[in-house]
């Protein structure tokens, strides 16, 4: 099978992580060739993690949409020859569905990456134009995801195909690691460590997190928590420093962050809206519990007590009482915890289980 990735670039990202690690799944038995877009952030992307045996196209764009571009990828497709395309985020589908009109041969497959809420617009589009053209399958990568697609657009194709990742397993040496977390400590004596992956944005609701774990600070002060990721809202970085929690950390963009996860005691996430986070199957795999809201596909990963704990709402309160509950549990309530998300991930969110759920959607 000749299967081809349509992307806007592999900068890095939870939908690009997926695609080179589906990618390279699927190129064990498969011809298969990534497109990207845009241009790619040189200094933080996955490329370097894209197998050899794969075809990497970088076509440059520097405008969002124009005539010029679709046929450039018209043309394009059309010498690749492929009997698949796998297209993911906003801006690339609109070219794909133009495409998927000029080429009714061909499988397409849209994978809904984040919450419905952020499809929602170009979904109601496409059920309008449903009649002319109805040829693309929207994976939803999480149940949550794909009732409430189902329930407003009952007319589109769609499935549900989780997201997966094979194990991550860090490439930082243990040293440069507890240097990382030591680098944050307050005191000499280790206290729990939390890690939040995710570029400062208002989906990453980060003002929460930074509210709770000020309230955390009053009972358990070793307590820290660092934030990993790009500072993409200056905006919300300023209003993250007036907050001022003595305990929470911003250690900006870095490499494979999921590395740091082997020497926390668990992964925290306080979004507004997520699809099914990648870094969530990263700890998984790593059997590092989780703590987070109940943002879009989280729900359907988390087993309130088993894997982690998942709260009700967005409250301060709520967060608060869900960490100081974590870090009181028993030590061996902790690693029944830790073994409990290793279990999940390897019976559902392994990436080869995911890959051949794509397969069948495919043939």
């Amino acid at each position: 099978m000749k299967i081809v990735h349509v992307i806007s670039s592999l900068s890095i990202g939870g939908a690009e992580n997926f695609v080179v690690q589906l990618a390279n799944e699927q190129s064990k038995s498969n011809d298969v060739s990534i497109i990207t877009l845009r241009n790619t952030d040189p200094n933080k992307n996955y490329i370097d993690q894209v197998e050899d045996t794969i075809h990497l196209y970088q076509l440059g764009w520097t405008k969002k949409y124009s005539m010029k571009q679709f046929i450039h990828l018209y043309s394009f497709i059309s010498k690749i020859t492929p009997t698949t395309i796998f297209v993911h985020l906003h801006n690339p589908l609109y070219y794909v569905y133009g495409i998927s009109i000029l080429r009714p041969k061909i499988s397409y497959i849209h994978t809904i990456h984040s919450s419905f809420e952020n499809w929602k617009l170009i979904l109601g589009y496409l059920n309008k134009l449903r009649f002319i053209n109805n040829r693309i399958l929207h994976v939803c990568v999480a149940p949550i995801i794909y009732n409430q697609l189902q329930e407003k657009l009952p007319k589109l194709r769609a499935t549900v195909i989780p997201n997966g990742i094979k194990s991550h397993h860090p490439e930082r040496a243990i040293t440069e690691i507890e240097s990382f977390w030591s680098s944050f400590s307050r005191s000499q004596k280790k206290g729990q460590r939390f890690l939040a992956i995710g570029n400062i944005n208002r989906h990453k609701n980060y003002k929460l997190l930074s509210m709770s774990f000020k309230e955390v600070y009053k009972i358990y002060p070793k307590t820290i928590c660092v934030q990993i990721g790009r500072e993409t809202d200056t905006i919300l970085v300023n209003e993250l420093k007036k907050i001022n929690s003595p305990n929470v950390f911003l250690a900006g963009p870095q490499k494979n962050a999921a590395d740091f996860l082997s020497e926390a005691d668990a992964l925290i996430v306080s979004s507004i809206q997520e699809g099914m986070p990648i870094v969530i199957l990263e700890a998984l795999s790593m059997g590092v519990p989780i703590i987070s809201t109940p943002a879009g596909g989280i729900k359907d990963i988390i087993k309130d007590g088993e894997n982690g704990f998942i709260i009700d709402d967005f409250e301060i309160s709520s967060l608060t009482s869900a960490i100081i509950k974590f870090i009181e549990l028993p030590q061996k309530d902790k690693k029944m915890m830790a073994a409990n998300a290793r279990s999940c991930f390897e019976q559902y969110y392994e990436i080869k289980k995911v890959s051949q759920s794509y397969q069948s959607k495919s043939a």
